[in-house]
């Protein structure tokens, strides 16, 4: 005969069963989703319980030019704690998560624009002594070579960088002289030659950027005023600057990737000059912010890709100084809170 103590008791145990049954059965699928991408070529860490260690750089470094080309990391140029303007050229490749030491640049500089383009590694401006220089360097994978190409209209560093339909698209916030620029130009490899674009409302100095969808997206970095919220689009068919939602919190030398069509904007420094953790991710279909898994450590002027639905946030400064350390975490379809 059941008390109502021993009533009690079995209801309770029926629940626990349940919820164990309910467990099982969402990792399971858990399970199933994890196979599915990687058998499709998407790789995703196991339950994204955060940033995972991976092989650290070869060097503590930060403000280096940065791009993916082909499922490789390419990190060039940056400063060290002993070396203000690296020219060495290091690639990452997380399919067998190893550091490669490449043929370094021409020059040695830091805060360039950078992007893959057709295969190639295209290095634009970036500080050099006391000024910005506007060279432009490329990077050939096969040959392990370097070759100067055409000048940028004006000196330019610390701007944003990205390859739209076979073009390099620059930006030019900082020419070494008094206040910033808003200067667009695009380089076409089939003619060596830069063309002068449409400006920019805002200079977005050291701020985050990326393609997505053919179009070049820009946030944040500092103007005269200070740190800026803007965010904006340029639109290379209509030749054409667009508004869109401020990020939340404004910050200069974060780094930042596009990830399965989002832009992430990965630590920084804040308006109050401090290193962040914060991890802010923008969505062009919904022109809105979320907030994403920040990072372990407040980190500022780190290099950021994206390789087969994971981010990887590499190098930078932390309160410590430079660092080497080189994390991933899975982002595809996993943006928000």
């Amino acid at each position: 005969m059941f008390t109502p103590k021993k009533l009690e008791v079995s209801m309770k145990e029926a629940e626990r069963s349940r919820t164990a049954r309910t467990a099982r059965r969402s990792w399971a699928r858990a399970g199933s989703i994890a196979a599915i991408l990687v058998l499709v070529g998407l790789t995703i860490e196991a339950g994204r319980p955060g940033w995972v260690n991976k092989a650290s750089m070869p060097t503590a470094l930060n403000l280096a030019g940065v791009a993916e080309i082909n499922g490789t990391i390419y990190v060039a140029g940056g400063q060290s704690s002993t070396t203000e303007f690296l020219s060495t050229l290091y690639s990452y490749t997380p399919a067998t998560n190893k550091w490669s030491t490449l043929a370094s640049m021409p020059s040695g500089l830091y805060l360039p624009e950078a992007a893959g383009l057709n295969g190639q590694f295209y290095v634009a401006g970036g500080w050099t002594g006391t000024l910005p220089v506007n060279t432009l360097y490329r990077y050939d994978p096969p040959s392990n070579t370097w070759t100067t190409l055409a000048s940028l209209p004006q000196l330019s560093a610390c701007g944003a960088g990205g390859a739209i339909d076979g073009q390099f698209y620059v930006t030019s916030p900082e020419d070494g002289f008094n206040g910033y620029y808003n200067f667009l130009d695009a380089y076409n490899p089939a003619s060596n030659a830069w063309t002068a674009l449409a400006q920019s409302s805002d200079a977005h100095a050291c701020g985050a950027y990326g393609v997505i969808d053919g179009q070049l997206y820009v946030t944040s970095g500092a103007d005269d005023s200070g740190r800026t919220s803007t965010t904006e689009a340029y639109n290379p068919v209509t030749n054409v600057w667009t508004t869109l939602a401020p990020i939340p919190t404004p910050v200069q030398y974060p780094g930042s990737a596009v990830s399965c069509g989002r832009l992430y904007v990965i630590g920084g420094v804040d308006a109050a000059g401090n290193n962040v953790t914060a991890v802010q991710v923008y969505d062009p279909i919904k022109n809105t912010w979320s907030k994403f898994t920040p990072l372990p450590t407040a980190t500022a002027s780190l290099g950021a890709a994206h390789v087969h639905c994971s981010l990887f946030a590499f190098g930078g400064s932390t309160a410590a100084g430079f660092v080497a350390t080189n994390e991933s975490i899975g982002a595809c379809g996993l943006a928000g809170d």
